[in-house]
């Protein structure tokens, strides 16, 4: 095998832990498209067929076989609270502070059980996260996270 195709090997693995590792700290994940985890599993599974038929070195077979792993990565991500802080993206272990988040809103239908969370901090308002779980959970998780002087409000339509 190249050294190119052990980098790439390493970097799956690495990726694989640092993942896992963030997916364990995610208290309350949130919502995932499940169109998304389709086209990702498609995705590789075309890429594992396409190396493996029209590829004839066992390093190629291998590089799209880490490919295939990378795609596949895409379904370890997980966003969503922790104990600290909120998570936004799953590459940027920080986050968003808890003592750092002003107002936090949340957003119920009342034909959904889909809760729709938007925090703003230092006057910007933050992406929007959607959960599945009850109301009552997530604002009694929230209640004893943010700080003294932050707002929580609750809108039910």
């Amino acid at each position: 095998m190249s050294l190119f195709t052990l980098l790439l090997f390493l970097f799956v693995i690495i990726m694989f832990l640092y993942l896992n590792l963030v997916r364990k700290e995610v208290r309350i994940a949130t919502l995932r498209r499940k169109n998304t985890s389709i086209i990702i599993v498609g995705l590789s599974i075309l890429t594992i067929w396409m190396s493996i038929t029209t590829y004839t070195t066992l390093d190629d077979r291998v590089r799209g076989v880490l490919a295939a792993l990378i795609f596949l990565s895409f379904l370890l991500d997980r966003k969503g609270l922790t104990d600290e802080r909120i998570i936004l993206n799953v590459f940027d272990r920080r986050g968003v502070a808890y003592s750092e988040i002003d107002r936090i809103v949340l957003y119920q239908n009342k034909e959904s059980n889909e809760v729709k969370l938007n925090f703003f901090r230092s006057g910007l308002r933050g992406p929007l996260l959607k959960f599945s779980i009850p109301m009552e959970e997530l604002v009694l998780f929230l209640s004893t996270k943010l700080k003294e002087d932050a707002d929580l409000e609750i809108i039910i339509e």
